[in-house]
């Protein structure tokens, strides 16, 4: 088993998650509801814009992984692609957040798709190199998921920034007594101020880790062959290994349920419990962030003792309990009622606790996959790993964007726009925002039961794999790396 990596290069590296959890809360959290009650589009051209951007990214996403598996770039296979990607997302994020004022629907929604698709390309070209770098800094079964943890604890806090500073700092109250977010000014300046802390956060974690950088010497085999061909290869035999297959379709399905009830959270405080005051749903979504914050604490500990595939159980579990409770316990003529600001920030925080499993887990479990498929396949290929498992994310959650759009204007039929919604549409917000995801986490649970690289599987194969690869040497700086991964076809 390899060393601790060092500390320097792993905080360096958790600051680089900064960006991906930014993106995850802000377009979840206030894209649909910009362009569709601020701005006025239909929710079904919303969400089909959104939903664009994320098609795009998700069937770019594996072959950005087969690419950095097989650059040959002196600048570093991973690194190379997240410097490029990095310095591109900040601008790009604006630009979807300032369209002009005063566009006719089709000419909103081209610009709405332009840049949502444009967006979460760059966003991709940094995303999988660094998730893929993660998994290569360490071959430790238990410091996998620390070094994951500690990414994790880093992206909440940005989350917890995107979420609650941005009602406070944002959308502050309005003298006559107005809702700020229903206004056009903050957006331009939000979108300004988290582009630019996308892109300082990314070139942290570029310069940081250079030193796990792999020496081109050492990748003379994959490099040559990166032919469309060899990709769809690798893709099929990624989805061939029944562990990777399992993993994929659990986590893809309950991102699409987190991905659901985020985009609909803005909807669920202003109409179903009614709470519009900034303070207020700020203290919700820090209550959320915190309770993850801690949670990645829980599930760092419980995984020294327990496998990770029970742990990643009770997570989605949780959550689906916690979801269903949202819409079946709060509401008008429910058991606690509209306006319970402490109550829905107890539940959120609990709620909270289960979710940030999301952060931990999937990603270290992953990591062993990669090893499983060394021994089968000789080849290591993290990045087409990360890159089919956001893959499967960008699909869920696009298509969870594309639903949510559709679901608010033909089973909602909620009033763009409008202030004022009927009690009808207020009920059905609640129902699509809770039961509907917590449904989705349970049957993501059921299938993640039984997962078969358990701690003692996983150290067998790490075993083998040092039998057949003997003596390799760490690069300098980075003395927990295994430099004998040679990226191989």
């Amino acid at each position: 088993m390899t060393a601790a990596a060092p500390r320097g290069a792993v905080l360096a590296y958790a600051v680089g998650e900064v960006p991906i959890t930014v993106t995850m809360v802000l377009m979840g959290l206030l894209a649909l509801f910009f362009y569709n009650s601020v701005m006025g589009l239909a929710g079904a051209l919303a969400g089909a814009g959104l939903s664009a951007g994320l098609v795009v990214d998700a069937v770019a996403d594996p072959y950005i992984g087969f690419r950095s598996d097989a650059s040959r770039h002196p600048f570093g296979h991973r690194h190379v692609f997240m410097l490029a990607g990095a310095l591109a997302m900040g601008p790009c994020f604006f630009l979807l957040f300032n369209p002009p004022r005063g566009l006719p629907p089709a000419a909103l929604f081209t610009w709405l798709l332009c840049f949502s698709i444009l967006f979460r390309f760059v966003s991709a070209v940094y995303r999988i190199p660094y998730l893929s770098l993660g998994a290569e800094m360490s071959d430790d079964y238990h410091e996998r998921t620390r070094i994951i943890a500690i990414r994790a604890l880093a992206g909440l806090l940005g989350t917890l920034a995107a979420a609650s500073l941005t009602f406070l700092w944002f959308f502050p109250p309005l003298p006559g007594g107005g809702d700020a977010k229903l206004g056009y000014e903050a957006y331009p300046k939000l979108g300004a101020f988290f582009g630019a802390l996308m892109t300082a956060c990314g070139l942290v974690a570029v310069w940081g880790t250079l030193g796990f950088r792999r020496p081109t010497a050492e990748r003379h085999e994959f490099a040559t062959h990166t032919s469309p061909a060899s990709f769809f290869r690798g893709f099929k035999v990624a989805f061939a290994n029944g562990s990777f297959r399992r993993l994929w379709l659990s986590a893809t399905l309950f991102f699409f349920a987190v991905v659901i009830n985020a985009s609909l959270a803005v909807h669920y405080f202003t109409w179903y419990v009614r709470i519009t005051e900034p303070r207020a749903v700020s203290g919700i979504q820090t209550a959320f962030y915190l309770g993850a914050v801690a949670g990645v604490f829980v599930w760092m500990r419980l995984s020294r003792r327990f496998e990770k595939s029970s742990l990643y159980f009770m997570g989605m579990a949780g959550t689906a309990v916690a979801l269903a409770a949202a819409s079946l316990l709060m509401g008008e003529g429910r058991l606690f009622g509209t306006g319970r600001t402490g109550l829905l920030m107890a539940g959120h925080g609990l709620a909270g606790i289960f979710a940030s499993c999301l952060w931990v887990i999937p990603a270290s479990m992953m990591a062993d996959v990669a090893d499983q498929d060394d021994l089968l396949t000789g080849q290591r290929r993290e990045g087409m790993f990360f890159g089919i498992l956001n893959f499967g994310e960008k699909v869920a959650a696009g298509l969870a964007l594309l639903v949510s759009g559709v679901l608010l204007h033909y089973f909602v039929q909620f009033r763009p726009g409008d202030a004022v919604q009927t009690t009808q549409s207020i009920e059905r917000v609640g129902m699509v925002y809770g039961l509907l995801p917590g449904a989705a986490s349970l049957v993501a649970a059921a299938l993640i039961a039984g997962f078969p690289l358990h701690r003692r599987a996983v150290e067998d194969i790490q075993g083998r794999l040092a039998l057949r690869n003997p003596g390799a040497d760490a690069p300098d700086g980075a003395e927990s790396h295994r430099v004998n991964q040679e990226d191989r076809v």
